[in-house]
């Protein structure tokens, strides 16, 4: 009995120990096992791509400059119709209302003339009375000269003549009272006349003050004026494009004006400068002129444009020749352009001499058939490899 205990105390010390010692093996030959096992991979040093860019080709060619600016149409012509006498107003032309037409000559307002055709008679009856007395002056003065030789033959010491015996004042003052009736009957005539107010030019009427049956004095405000035939479009012009527009009465830079809200457009040209620089915006006004606004001669059936309309003028400027258009956005901040030359960046300075507000005109710095990059590169570095696009944008 004692022996079988003692052998399995043995045994189970020995499975103790050899136990463990197994479990340990397996481990490390589980763990050598596995790797041996992993996939190695081998990493390979990353290729450089150049960058792929787009490019257009340029030529160059002539150019006008065009000068963008903001405008208000105004009259060309605009008076204060007066009346020049008093009187009641008899008659107004149909056309006499507020935005009416008027034709040149044609008779708007008609004052009460009786007044002034009996101030009218009785000047040519005052002139009749004048004259009448000048010429009974001139008898009697034919009487003094008669008189004078009579009494000189009959005095032995003869008698002087004197323009007073000779009546030749009183002959002056007659002729005197003749030229004041002629005048007194000429004004009389010209106040009747002016019974009648015309049209100045081909107006049209802004406002009227009067009407049949009203009563107006001497000075009296009928009506403000507009001339039809042509308005003007005030703008204002930075000074540093002044000098690229070409300012005369007929041969001034050519302009298209369109209306900011009603899209109409009209041809116009630039005619002279106000020759002041506005107070607050530092620019130069300038004046363009438009005529027929209103489409009723040779512009038949052209919008008509309506004054105080804000508009937008495109001036054309001074022709360029032999210069290149680009995209504005092309340009770099440093004025250079990005050129690509055989597979290569080049970074070229350039020299604009005219910017609109999408393009830009140069003349030096660039060659025709030169290829400038239009996509955008995050690093430029002169001389980088560069890939072209597989369709060029001309």
């Amino acid at each position: 009995m004692r022996q079988t205990a003692s052998q399995t105390s043995l045994g189970v010390t020995l499975l103790k120990i050899i136990l463990p010692v197994c479990l340990i093996a397996l481990g490390g030959a589980g763990f050598w096992f596995y790797k041996s096992k992993v996939v190695k991979f081998e990493r390979k040093p990353a290729e450089k791509t150049a960058p792929v860019v787009d490019v257009m080709k340029v030529n160059p060619d002539r150019f006008i400059a065009q000068i963008r600016v903001m405008g208000t149409v105004q009259p060309d012509r605009e008076v204060v119709i007066k009346s020049q006498v008093a009187g009641t107003v008899i008659q107004v032309a149909p056309e006499f209302v507020q935005g009416g037409l008027i034709s040149k000559g044609q008779t708007m307002v008609r004052i009460d003339p009786a007044d002034y055709k009996l101030a009218v008679n009785k000047a040519q009856n005052a002139l009749a009375q004048a004259q009448a007395d000048y010429e009974i002056e001139k008898g009697q003065q034919l009487v003094a000269k008669e008189e004078l030789k009579l009494m000189a033959r009959m005095s032995p010491n003869g008698i002087r003549e004197t323009s007073l015996v000779l009546r030749k004042p009183q002959l002056e003052q007659a002729r005197a009272v003749v030229a004041s009736a002629e005048s007194d009957l000429e004004a009389a005539r010209l106040d009747l006349k002016r019974t009648r107010i015309s049209a100045p030019f081909h107006a049209l009427v802004l406002s009227k003050a009067v009407d049949a049956g009203a009563m107006t004095a001497a000075q009296g405000t009928l009506a403000t004026l507009v001339d039809v035939t042509c308005y003007q479009v005030a703008v204002q012009v930075p000074l540093d494009r002044l000098d690229r527009i070409r300012v005369h009465d007929t041969q001034g830079s050519p302009a298209r004006i369109r209306s900011l809200y009603a899209g109409r457009e009209w041809e116009g040209r630039v005619v002279r400068t106000t020759g002041a620089v506005t107070e607050q915006s530092r620019m130069a006004g300038v004046i363009i002129r438009v005529d027929d606004p209103l489409g009723l001669g040779p512009a038949e059936g052209r919008p008509a444009m309506l004054l105080d309309d804000h508009v937008e003028a495109v001036i054309e400027g001074q022709a360029f020749d032999n210069v290149f258009s680009l995209p504005r956005n092309l340009v770099q901040e440093d004025s250079s352009l990005w050129i690509y030359n055989d597979g290569r960046l080049e970074i070229r300075k350039v020299a604009p001499v005219w910017i609109e507000h999408d393009r830009v005109f140069i003349q030096s710095g660039l060659s025709p058939g030169d290829l400038v990059i239009s996509s955008d590169l995050s690093a430029p570095v002169p001389g980088m490899a560069l890939t072209l696009a597989s369709q060029e944008r001309r």
